[in-house]
């Protein structure tokens, strides 16, 4: 075999581990039932893992994740949501990063 089948087969296993380590991840993070130190830690290995081999987070995590402190956000508990000209703001208690969602471009808010 040659040494470029050899890489590309390589390189395949690593991506087919990873997608597989995001999903158990992103289980874990979502399982109510889980302790919080567990579920924090989920969210912080999901992004690391997501960085480390350069694939997109999971798109049913993307929005409960904090992109500042990498921890799970949970509404009521560790994140503050408000609604406020059709825009969901979400506050993350732990770091205070502000995330805004949805509104259209910033000219049509507030309108």
């Amino acid at each position: 075999m040659s040494r470029s089948k050899v890489r590309s087969k390589a390189k395949r296993q690593r991506r087919e581990n990873a997608l597989e380590a995001q999903s158990h991840l992103s289980s874990v993070m979502t399982d109510v039932s889980m302790p919080m130190v567990a579920r924090r830690n989920a969210a912080k290995h999901l992004v690391k893992t997501s960085s480390r081999n350069r694939l997109p987070l999971p798109i049913a995590q993307r929005h409960w994740i904090c992109r500042g402190c990498k921890s799970i956000l949970i509404p009521g508990e560790s994140a503050r949501i408000r609604i406020r000209n059709g825009q969901r703001i979400t506050t993350c208690l732990e770091c205070n990063r502000v995330r805004r969602f949805g509104g259209g471009p910033k000219f049509h808010r507030g309108r």
